[in-house]
């Protein structure tokens, strides 16, 4: 006798559990795989599932400030200047470039709307009060982090948590950064004490504390922009200090002009950094004639023929950019080519992003949307015009490479910084347990000064004063 088994509500259940639980291991299995790949190509499937991460734009940024550059072509002093010269100062790239030591009417001057960003974190802390000397010490380090002074122009180190020497270099490299502009300040005496902690990660762990950082996105209004660790040096194949770059790129250009550029559009880098929009970039240029786009693996034997350094890109009429886990570091470096920078719409602000713009008279470089739809259509129209793209490239060079990706503009920053964030900080203490007149309480002085942590071995560095105990 044949026994049939009705279905019944038990099995549709887990019918759809399994089916449910095996979705799911398939949506994971292709996202790891997507986000982890270096391959060039992906299935169809496995792109529609890829998630943005956190390259998904809620904002992009644009900023409008014309009067910054026509003033940094036309700028005056203040009357209340204090050289003996007859004539009102200007900056002049081959004078000026290289000097850290302008004096704060010469930066002002010399760099407008370089200090867009500190005048806007200084609005937004004064809306909620100074910070405190227990909202500083209310947040623990997390990987990144620096917790320094400067005290009657000396700088010093309090507290650190560097977990690698990749972490331990980019932190030295920005200590090295602040110090040289601290000590070249031509009048030290005009640097106020202050506390801060930095942080040389690239994305921002407590983006609502007040925290120097490398970079920041629209919302993160608690954040405040620093130079970032390679206008220092970067131990990086072909890159090392900035301005050494720049000098390099200026020898390259003197042998292989404008009109000897390749017209491609050239881009190196790893996909898994931001593999949703890197992707984007890599199929928008894919079969192109202007096409010089590729990929970098790090592990590949033939690593050394698939990686071109920033001076080696400068061969190139057209330089592509895409942002990474945020902010891409390598940007100023492209910047200091007379090439067209081409970037899709920026998530991550920079503290010299105000200076960018991608149309007008003043235009720097060429925006295209995050998924480069348009980017065909903008090369296309980029080779059919090469006066604008000569007139872009050459602006970038006038703003970037010559005026605000300079020594002296570095140095001027650091300084506004130290000033912006004294007008809305506290007052800090050079000794532990001290009260303002009562110098009988003193105990013990706080931290190291800069010039002796430098000396530390790499591991006393990484976990101070912890390390040093």
């Amino acid at each position: 006798m044949l026994l049939r088994r009705r279905c019944g509500v038990t099995d549709v259940l887990s019918w759809f559990f399994v089916s449910a639980v095996a979705l799911v291991f398939f949506l994971i299995c292709s996202i790891l795989y997507g986000t982890r790949t270096e391959s060039p190509s992906l299935p169809p499937l496995v792109k529609e599932v890829l998630p943005a991460g956190r390259c998904l734009c809620e904002y992009s940024t644009t900023f409008f400030c014309d009067t910054c550059l026509d003033c940094a072509s036309n700028q005056a002093l203040s009357s209340n200047a204090t050289w003996d010269e007859d004539e009102a100062w200007v900056f002049n790239y081959k004078r000026d470039g290289n000097n850290y030591g302008l004096d704060e009417n010469q930066c002002i001057a010399a760099f407008p709307g370089l200090y867009e960003d500190l005048e806007r974190a200084k609005r937004y802390r004064r809306g909620k009060g100074k910070v405190t000397q227990p909202e500083l010490s209310s947040f623990a380090l997390t990987k990144g982090m620096v917790r320094a002074m400067i005290y009657d122009s000396e700088l010093y180190i309090l507290e650190t948590f560097l977990v690698d020497n990749v972490n331990r270099q980019k932190a030295v490299a920005t200590l090295s950064a602040l110090h040289r502009a601290i000590s070249s300040a031509r009048d030290r005496s005009s640097i106020p004490n202050i506390e801060f902690v930095l942080s040389v990660e690239d994305l921002p762990a407590q983006p609502k504390k007040p925290l120097w950082m490398l970079a920041r996105r629209t919302q993160d209004e608690e954040l405040w922009l620093m130079p970032d660790f390679g206008f220092w040096s970067w131990e990086m194949p072909q890159i090392g200090a900035l301005d050494e770059v720049a000098e390099e790129a200026k020898q390259r250009e003197s042998i292989e002009p404008w009109d000897q550029k390749q017209e491609k559009l050239v881009w190196r880098g790893k996909i898994t950094m931001a593999p949703k929009l890197r992707r984007a970039l890599l199929d928008a240029a894919k079969g192109k004639p202007w096409s010089d786009v590729g990929q970098v693996r790090w592990t590949d034997p033939n690593f050394k023929e698939q990686f071109l350094g920033p001076v080696d890109q400068c061969n190139y009429m057209f330089i592509a950019h895409a942002e990474g886990r945020s902010y891409s570091g390598a940007l100023k470096y492209r910047q200091l080519c007379r090439s067209v920078i081409v970037s899709h719409k920026l998530q991550w602000i920079q503290h010299y992003h105000y200076l960018f713009r991608s149309e007008g008279t003043h235009q720097n470089f060429v925006e295209v949307e995050r998924d480069f739809s348009d980017l065909s259509n903008t090369m296309d129209d980029l080779l059919a015009h090469p006066e604008k793209a000569k007139r872009i490239a050459d602006n970038s060079v006038r703003t970037f490479r010559e005026r605000y990706l300079t020594r002296a503009a570095e140095a001027c920053y650091w300084r506004a910084l130290v000033k912006a964030w004294h007008e809305v900080s506290f007052e800090p203490l050079l000794y532990n347990g001290v009260e303002v007149g009562k110098v009988h309480k003193r105990t013990q002085k706080r931290g190291v000064r800069y010039e002796t942590f430098i000396l530390y071995e790499t591991d006393k560095q990484m976990e101070f004063p912890k390390s040093a105990q």
